[in-house]
């Protein structure tokens, strides 16, 4: 548990950096092995994003949201943690 929040906190950090979105600083392959998850039906309304798909992880009393790209290397574009569970999807 202790590992998966240093690697949310480190991922949060590095996508949320213009340099890291043009070296695509973690695509979907590298987490689908890394961290368990879940896979979303659709995105929150409030993350969701034309030609994206979305991934699901707990830890911390939160829930982690994981907006990865479509195509091309599947590069992570956003993570959003909610502390209350009920989240809208489209």
């Amino acid at each position: 548990m202790k590992k998966l929040a240093i690697v949310l906190a480190a991922v949060g950090f590095a996508a949320s950096s213009a340099q890291a979105q043009e070296t695509c600083a973690m695509n979907y392959p590298v987490f689908e092995v890394s961290i368990p998850h879940l896979d979303l039906p659709a995105c929150p309304k409030d993350v969701a994003r034309p030609n994206a798909f979305c991934r699901v992880t707990t830890a911390n009393d939160a829930v982690h949201v994981f907006v990865f790209e479509e195509k091309g290397k599947q590069c992570l574009l956003a993570v959003k943690s909610y502390r209350e569970y009920q989240l809208e999807v489209k």
